[in-house]
């Protein structure tokens, strides 16, 4: 791949949000030896996202650096990005949603953390609510981590074992990415509802994970998240957003229990053999169906024949074997 950056902006019906968007991406100063693009994953926008998006990159007079637009029919953000990042010139990807304000150092910052920590398969950065002028809600610093904005560690770092990173704002390389969907495409468009597509980069850094790849925090990356006030409410709250976290957990579960048996237990052969003898515990003396059914799976993660599981959880274990 060559080195540089491509950005990533994957929009549906974006033209009030674009202008900003595209706006702050136009203001970064980048290093001159840094080659970078921006493309648009248009996600069969009916508003003519595209055509103002092009007119504000020309209004800028940007023209040496590449702008693109592709179009992706298919919805969901996960199809979006994917055919955007297959259509990447350049080996590090920032993933800016089309309401992501990256502050003017963004790219630089981003490119020189990749190149110095090869290891790491995705950074994030710190986000900050901005809304059309009214105030936040009372409820809102309990889910800021829901709408993508605040700290997504205490310091800045490597992340955790089996922590993941918000979607806004997400670096990573072109060739790590592709790596994990090579032979098997993403589970999340085995689930009949298409809002969980947007758990897109949930997925990605369980995969991360579970490859053992580094993720990584930093608090000097900074963005901006634009929430309208229709987004504020606790309909939006409850009925779009959070409901469109729980369709996800029947995939993601999955996944968690995965992380449960591999990467919690990796070097730790004690830590394998009592979660095998917790696992088979509540598995025959729970009566919670979901708590049982969550001890089965992890159990098939620990095992290596013995326990049947879902067809969503064997599909991982050869993800985490091939």
């Amino acid at each position: 791949m060559r080195k540089g950056i491509s950005v990533i902006i994957c929009t549906f019906n974006g033209a009030e949000r674009l202008p900003k968007t595209i706006e702050h991406i136009a203001r970064q100063t980048i290093s001159a030896k840094i080659n970078w693009e921006v493309i648009l994953a248009d996600n069969g926008s009916l508003d003519g996202s595209k055509d103002i998006a092009y007119s504000i990159w020309e209004e800028r007079n940007l023209a040496k650096i590449p702008f693109k637009v592709i179009v992706e029919s298919r919805p969901g953000k996960l199809y979006a990005l994917q055919t955007a990042i297959d259509e990447a010139e350049y080996e590090y990807l920032i993933i800016c949603d089309d309401d992501n304000w990256l502050s003017p150092d963004y790219l630089e910052n981003a490119y020189q953390l990749l190149e110095s920590m090869p290891e790491i398969g995705a950074i994030g950065g710190q986000g900050i609510p901005v809304t059309d002028g009214i105030k936040l809600p009372q409820w809102f610093k309990d889910h800021h981590s829901d709408y993508a904005v605040g700290q997504q560690a205490e310091t800045t770092g490597f992340l955790k074992p089996r922590s993941v990173l918000w979607g806004a704002g997400l670096c990573t390389r072109k060739t790590v990415y592709k790596e994990m969907y090579k032979t098997f495409p993403s589970l999340l468009t085995e689930h009949p509802t298409a809002n969980i597509l947007s758990a897109e980069d949930t997925e990605y850094c369980m995969r991360l994970n579970l490859k053992g790849y580094r993720l990584y925090y930093d608090a000097d990356l900074k963005y901006q998240h634009f929430i309208p006030a229709r987004k504020l409410t606790k309909e939006f709250r409850d009925q779009k957003l959070l409901k469109g976290f729980d369709n996800a957990n029947d995939i993601l579960r999955n996944y968690h229990a995965a992380m449960r048996a591999t990467v919690k237990t990796k070097g730790r052969p004690d830590l394998w053999l009592y979660l095998v003898i917790t696992s088979f515990f509540q598995l025959k003396f729970y009566r919670s169906a979901t708590k049982a059914e969550k001890a089965k799976t992890t159990l098939f993660f620990l095992l290596d024949r013995g326990i049947e599981a879902n067809e969503i959880a064997c599909k991982i274990k050869a993800f985490i074997k091939n």
